[in-house]
């Protein structure tokens, strides 16, 4: 799921300015500036619900620079400094605006250090477990990271991370990338150190803290020469951790079948993590945070591999902007029925497929918009069945117009060349369309560009003097019609044989003559769920 400002150095002795307004309503608008890595330290005070906070935001000038900027907000700044020097700041709105101290040219690389602390209204989540225990969980989609670390609030501005995190003792610490070092602090806590080296969305730059018990659910490529090895672990609460081994039981399953389908896994490891995410599961680049109440789930199968397969499409391969969600959301839930139509067989994969559909088709505000428009003001609003279960219909339509070999080379292409980055739709269609030797826009613009399906009435007639089948195919959806195959199949009374046709639908009418041994008994119009929308066979 994934979405920069410079003067005199002057010392700013005792200064410290809190906003208490909502944060900018636009956070991580284009700046002139590059994030290119984040090391935030916290100190965190769960009774009270604070933390102090130390953020060094390594960076790139993307043109002479003598002030920058960083979204943060509703909490208190302290002191910013570059090279040990303190800078001039002051906040705006939801940013801290600085002056960098001297003139920077474009191509620069400039780090500095912002001290800050307080009581995060959001993104950084001091809870109480289900259970009664005190929690802390970092949960940023889609533009909540600024509320407990300063940054550039952007997925499309990717940076590696490093995590600091002092907590009490007894507590697990889970953070993405690996973990470096974990020591004792001389007043009983302990600090621990997790990094990534890769660049990943600002929102899945997290941390857990809490009592968790880590469980082994696998590891990855540690057998294979010149891979390194991913381990594959499962956080839970101890009250919940028995159903651990069960609950995971085809996490390694799931994460090898991706690599193997797609590409190398990403990152360092992966850990799956009980969390107070507000959401049902959040992909946090090599941290993956379910929901409490995975500990109760009877099977979090389906939950785990689409969270899984947003390691590769959502966080190692980003939308570069937010309209374009399709490309991790869709390609998330149609890589998930994938999984189960190789793991558990083509019905239950084919079921998924019809219930996505009827998610869609039940919900108006998606049918009436197309899947790529307007940048809402409410990201939230992102999180709809255009995004999941169209984006998912998508993509099993292009599959089978492509064909198996096509598609899977296209995802395969499409992460190895944008791994690390970000890419629009455009993007995805140029390696399809390399990869399928012909120009796809008619399929991207219908399917993603207009609002709606298509509605099929079909009839047919039989001609036992010609041996010909008459087939009528008719689209009565409101607006224009759409291109596509449509597949059909032709049974015959007393026979245990079926004649399979296509006819290619462009026109609101459209008409095809097939010829046939013998009159038919039934005839089935989409037998294999090929096409978004209800065909219908009028007798």
């Amino acid at each position: 799921m994934k979405t920069a400002r410079t003067m005199i150095a002057v010392v700013v002795a005792a200064l410290a300015l809190t906003v208490m307004g909502g944060a900018s309503s636009t956070p991580g608008q284009d700046r002139p500036i590059d994030v290119t890595r984040y090391v935030i330290a916290v100190d965190l005070q769960p009774e009270a619900g604070s933390f102090r906070g130390r953020t060094t935001i390594e960076f790139v000038a993307r043109a002479a620079l003598e002030r920058a900027s960083f979204d943060l907000v509703g909490l208190t700044v302290d002191s910013v400094t570059r090279d040990g020097t303190r800078l001039e700041f002051r906040r705006e709105g939801g940013t801290v605006d600085l002056a960098l101290g001297r003139r920077s040219s474009a191509g620069d690389t400039l780090s500095v250090t912002v001290f800050y602390g307080g009581a995060p209204r959001d993104g950084l989540l001091f809870r109480t477990s289900i259970h009664g225990d005190p929690t802390v969980f970092a949960d940023n989609w889609p533009d909540r990271a600024h509320h407990w670390f300063p940054c550039v609030d952007d997925p499309a501005d990717k940076a590696a991370a490093e995590l600091r995190v002092r907590a009490p003792a007894a507590w697990s610490v889970v953070g993405v990338g690996g973990e470096v070092a974990e020591r004792r602090l001389p007043d009983g806590r302990k600090e621990t150190i997790w990094s990534t080296r890769r660049p990943i969305p600002v929102y899945t730059i997290v941390f857990g803290a809490a009592e968790l018990i880590v469980g082994n659910a696998g590891a990855l490529g540690c057998e294979a020469p010149g891979r390194r090895c991913v381990p594959v672990t499962w956080w839970m609460y101890p009250e919940d951790a028995a159903r651990g081994r069960q609950i995971f039981r085809r996490a390694d399953q799931i994460v090898a079948f991706f690599d193997s389908l797609i590409g190398p896994f990403p990152y360092e490891k992966l850990a799956l993590v009980q969390s107070t995410t507000r959401y049902g599961g959040m992909e946090n680049s090599s941290a993956i945070f379910l929901s409490e109440q995975v500990g109760q789930a009877a099977s979090a199968d389906a939950l785990i591999a689409h969270e899984v397969a947003h390691q590769w499409f959502g966080d190692a391969v980003s939308p570069g902007e937010w309209p374009h969600l399709w490309l991790s959301e869709g390609f998330a839930t149609y890589l998930t029925t994938v999984f189960f139509e190789r793991a558990d067989g083509v019905p239950l994969a084919r079921q998924r497929m019809i219930n996505a559909e009827r998610a869609y088709m039940a919900s108006p505000n998606a049918v009436a918009s197309p899947v790529i428009g307007e940048r809402p003001r409410n990201l939230r609003s992102l999180l709809n069945a255009n995004n999941y279960q169209k984006g998912a219909w998508v993509l099993h339509m292009l599959r089978a117009q492509v064909g198996d070999e096509t598609f899977f080379n296209s995802l395969q292409r499409y992460y190895a060349e944008y791994r690390d980055a970000t890419a629009l739709t455009e993007d995805f269609q140029r390696i399809v369309e390399e990869e399928h030797g012909e120009e796809l826009g008619w399929f991207f613009e219908q399917w993603l560009y207009r609002p709606g399906y298509p509605r099929v009435e079909v009839t047919y007639s039989w001609n036992a003097a010609t041996a010909l089948m008459d087939l009528r195919v008719r689209q009565v959806q409101p607006g224009p019609p759409f291109r596509f195959p449509l597949d059909f199949e032709v049974f015959f009374s007393g026979q245990n044989y079926k004649a399979q046709h296509s006819i290619e639908v462009s026109e609101r009418e459209e008409g095809s003559l097939v010829v046939l041994p013998m009159k038919p008994d039934r005839v089935v119009i989409d037998p294999h769920n090929k096409i978004l929308g209800p065909t219908v066979l009028v007798r």
